[in-house]
């Protein structure tokens, strides 16, 4: 059975729980760019569980609020923790977002699904490569290149990309 929910219903739905109940966890599909070439948008689901403020780590990727009016959200990687706030990066982008609350954090993702192939995202190989891909950060213009390129030739000609 599937069952269909917004973000708002599951953050609801996350927030009835008894405390000790467990997580509800739910799936996504992606739908924006700033996650290339990690995450692809409108090809991968990512499972996202709620996650309690003490539980964060660099490196989780996180839902939370977009910037944008309109119920937009928003997954980027946690890339600094300082206190109570975070700053969020995507992996895709050339800069790092404005610190915000940590409290903005809804959940994290957990897996994602490319095809027949399921990513546990706190894998060593998939640590690893997020500590490779910060280091190259100066980099990151040029690498990204070939995947926004893709990227535009799929949405533009998608029985071809």
């Amino acid at each position: 059975m599937k069952i269909s929910l917004t973000v708002e219903q599951w953050v609801a739905l996350q927030q009835q729980l008894p405390d000790g109940a467990g997580q509800i966890p739910v799936w996504f599909q992606v739908t924006g760019v700033s996650m290339l070439p990690f995450i692809r948008p409108f090809r991968d689901n990512v499972m996202i569980v709620a996650v309690a403020e003490e539980e964060l780590k660099v490196g989780d990727i996180v839902l939370f609020p977009g910037k944008h009016e309109g119920g937009d959200y928003c997954l980027h990687r946690l890339y600094r923790i300082e206190g109570n706030r975070v700053q969020t990066f995507g992996d895709g982008n050339r800069h790092p977002d404005y610190w915000q609350p940590k409290s903005q954090i809804l959940g994290k993702v957990v897996l994602f699904k490319r095809g027949r192939l399921t990513i546990d995202c706190d894998s060593p190989l998939w640590v690893r490569l997020f500590h490779l891909w910060n280091k190259l950060l100066l980099l990151r213009p040029i690498l990204l290149l070939p995947f926004q390129v893709m990227n535009k030739l799929h949405r533009q000609f998608p029985k071809f990309f």
